[in-house]
């Protein structure tokens, strides 16, 4: 098999010109509403942007390490990250979302696998966090795949469609990372071996 000349997907961290991406996936209430607790009701670009300005906005230390995930034609195709970053305790809650047309393709895990390695390879985080709604099965899968056990559970938490869903949420500690990192990297290799480029010098290129 021939060797790839270059990645699938390019990781950069995210600035304010990417607004406008992330307002167009913000359209469809209903999908946002499948990962997004913090959106009971639907907003229109404007406000996506606004709100997202803190998020990214310089700190030292960061308290949110946000990124965009770029196909090879240089189209946004998904964002991840890592925020509520705490020193201290040595802990964040990690997020990732996928454009629709790029789910079902193992890009997800793919993502998280990044984002748990820079929590505890670069940030030297002891634990990571993260939460779904309790119907959202594709999200259980790739949790539960990366190695984040259930931890605890908000009843009827998430109010969406009309109904109340439970919040489920899941924690990875850096010790069983360390067991699982090495067979899901096999897992994702086998399933068709997608491959992210962090992005490193504003000015190289990522065909140069």
């Amino acid at each position: 098999m021939a060797k790839k000349e270059q990645a699938d997907f390019l990781l950069r961290p995210m600035g304010l010109s990417d607004m406008d991406s992330i307002a167009d996936w913000f359209v469809n209430f209903d999908d946002v509403a499948l990962f997004d607790r913090g959106l009971p009701i639907p907003v229109g670009p404007e406000f996506v942007k606004e709100s997202w300005k803190s998020s990214i906005e310089f700190a030292n230390p960061p308290r949110a390490l946000w990124f965009m995930v770029e196909d090879q034609e240089n189209e946004a195709v998904g964002l991840c990250g890592l925020h509520s970053i705490n020193y201290i305790h040595g802990d964040a809650v990690l997020p990732v979302f996928v454009a629709q047309k790029m789910r079902g393709k193992g890009l997800a895990s793919a993502l998280a696998t990044s984002m748990v390695d820079i929590g505890f390879d670069h940030l030297r985080l002891h634990r990571l966090t993260t939460y779904y709604r309790a119907d959202n099965a594709a999200t259980a899968h790739i949790v539960k795949r990366a190695g984040f056990r259930i931890e605890g559970c908000t009843r009827e938490g998430w109010f969406a469609k009309g109904l109340h869903n439970d919040v489920v949420q899941v924690g990875l500690l850096k010790s069983e990372w360390l067991d699982t990192r090495k067979e899901l990297e096999q897992k994702l290799s086998m399933a068709g071996g997608i491959s992210i480029e962090m992005y490193q010098d504003s000015t190289a290129s990522r065909r140069g």
